[in-house]
């Protein structure tokens, strides 16, 4: 079954109205300075159960991502209810987007990763009445949550890793990555990846860096381990 049929399923069977998913990485594995609320808005790799679902993400995420504190609070909570009761009457704001949407609210649910303690599965619950999710309800939700984000990175693990949807890690760096764990001398990599051996050494530093790795041991086994290479 695709994983938007899932979504849709999950959906109709919780009486809401559209769920989106996207892998994250825990805020304490991120590299120094990294924010996650400036690339939100770049962000491609996020399964919705329906077009209108995904429309209403590239629109929202685009316009509010760094301006609105729910973007914020939603990647460092469990569970959040997004709430613009404090925005300024009379501005547009992003409960508008909600609306135009056929929205009237959004809740954020986070599951733990099953086969990643450094990353989490994220659910965004797009709801279009007035009901609320009460808390002998979240029992049920978290179970078929983690039993849905467990289908998915079972089937989508290589397509939604979110190193490379956060622009952490591309192409060349998992080519790089790829050829350190075969072996491959500093010259030889230079002259594959049409780099100077010094570009080498700096790729390598930054990936140390993006992967908290202290050697280039322990940068192969963070890349096998976040699935950057096989």
């Amino acid at each position: 079954m695709k994983i938007s049929s899932i979504l849709t399923e999950f959906s109709r069977t919780h009486n809401i109205a559209d769920t989106m998913f996207a892998l994250d990485i825990k805020n304490s594995k991120l590299p120094l300075g990294f924010s996650k609320v400036n690339k939100a808005s770049e962000r491609e790799l996020i399964l919705s159960s329906s077009l209108t679902a995904i429309k209403y993400s590239i629109t929202s995420r685009k316009r509010w991502a760094r301006k609105d504190p729910n973007t914020e609070i939603s990647l460092s909570s469990e569970y959040h209810v997004w709430d613009y009761n404090d925005w300024p009457k009379f501005k547009f704001s992003p409960n508008d987007d909600l609306l135009k949407f056929g929205y009237e609210k959004k809740v954020s649910v986070e599951i733990p990763c099953m086969i990643n303690p450094n990353w989490v599965g994220r659910f965004y619950l797009m709801i279009d009445n007035s009901r609320h999710i009460e808390p002998q309800e979240l029992t049920k939700l978290y179970k078929d949550l983690s039993n849905i984000h467990y289908m998915i990175i079972q089937s989508k693990i290589e397509d939604i890793n979110p190193f490379l949807d956060y622009g952490l890690i591309r192409e060349i760096d998992i080519a790089i990555l790829s050829m350190l764990a075969n072996g491959y001398s500093r010259e030889s990599i230079a002259k594959a990846s049409y780099l100077s051996s010094r570009g080498v050494d700096y790729r390598i530093v930054q990936l140390k860096k993006k992967l908290c790795a202290s050697n280039h041991s322990s940068l192969i086994n963070s890349a096998y381990h976040n699935f950057l290479i096989k």
